[in-house]
């Protein structure tokens, strides 16, 4: 091995070995990705609704955890969320991500709530803490999700079954294929 190559495998090596612990254990996305996969196999929605789901749940996840990130700047909330330095813990970040992802799921899987509030007693945290006070981590996850819910019960797709007289995802549009 060159002298050139030697320091670049050397950093690879660091790399791997300081990623292999966090692959290695659950997170706290890791845990929800599978709560929401287990929703999926139980609720048998559609391949559109899946994907829907799924988009849906990571912006609410994606959104909580931006709050507590330096640079990053949420899908719907931007930077309004964003969190001081030092409220930007690991634990803090778990709480909020729990949150968005709980809202979401009991949002598009109502009839799976209680397999959801098992999920959050887990993780020791309370299902019916619903404020969404930015200056608290599941104040920021509420908050997160609610404007990502927000923004898609109005994006055409029929979630809800308001446009429809009812039934989630009905065509409200009256399309009849040529």
């Amino acid at each position: 091995m060159s002298i050139r190559v030697l320091p670049l495998a050397v950093a690879a090596g660091l790399l791997f070995a300081s990623a292999t612990p966090a692959i290695a254990a659950d997170n706290v996305v890791i845990q929800w990705n599978d709560v929401a996969l287990e929703a999926i196999r139980v609720g048998h929605p559609g391949p559109p609704m899946v994907a829907r789901m799924l988009y849906v749940t990571q912006t609410c996840v994606f959104d909580a955890w931006a709050a507590f990130d330096k640079e990053a700047t949420a899908v719907h909330t931007g930077k309004t969320l964003k969190q001081p330095a030092h409220w930007r813990t690991p634990a803090n970040k778990s709480t909020a991500i729990s949150y968005a992802a709980y809202r979401a799921l009991v949002d598009l899987f109502p009839a799976q709530k209680s397999s959801f509030d098992a999920k959050m007693v887990s993780l020791g945290l309370d299902p019916n803490y619903t404020a969404n006070d930015s200056t608290t981590p599941a104040g920021v996850g509420n908050a997160a999700c609610a404007a990502v819910l927000a923004s898609r019960h109005a994006d055409g797709s029929n979630q809800l079954g308001d446009l429809s007289g009812g039934t989630p995802y009905s065509d409200y549009s009256g399309y009849v294929p040529v």
